[in-house]
């Protein structure tokens, strides 16, 4: 009974951290959701180890960002999304601003790449060169 109840708790922390962010589903839900604002959809999968690291660099960006949405797509579950805007390689990144996509990327992002993807993108300033 232990082991059960370790179990469960394994789970449901292991759960929590790797679906912080909402999920999209279908087409039509991320054509409506996406089409005013600044977004970044990340299109993972539970067994890939890297989408966990890109998921715990998400989160650490999303503490700083306020101007920018974060959403997931499993594409193992919503294989229409994947069919339409992914790929079978994970993890996989969009940039979208008012519906556009600007940008896809194909692997893990550390978070000072992700917060100089979020100035290119969803600002009009310039990086800083140092």
């Amino acid at each position: 009974m232990k082991k059960l109840v370790s179990l469960l708790f394994v789970c449901i922390i292991s759960g929590s951290t790797l679906f912080g962010f909402e999920h999209l589903k279908s087409v039509k839900e991320f054509e409506e959701i996406t089409k005013k604002g600044n977004f970044i959809v990340d299109f993972y999968a539970t067994w890939c180890n890297p989408c966990v690291e890109m998921e715990k660099n998400l989160k650490t960006l999303s503490k700083d960002m306020k101007d920018v949405t974060i959403y997931k797509v499993n594409i193992e579950e919503s294989v229409e999304l994947l069919e339409k805007y992914g790929t079978p390689q994970v993890p996989a990144i969009l940039y979208i601003k008012d519906g556009k996509i600007l940008q896809g990327y194909i692997g893990l992002k550390e978070v000072k790449e992700l917060k100089k993807d979020v100035v290119k993108y969803f600002t009009n300033k310039k990086l800083a060169k140092k």
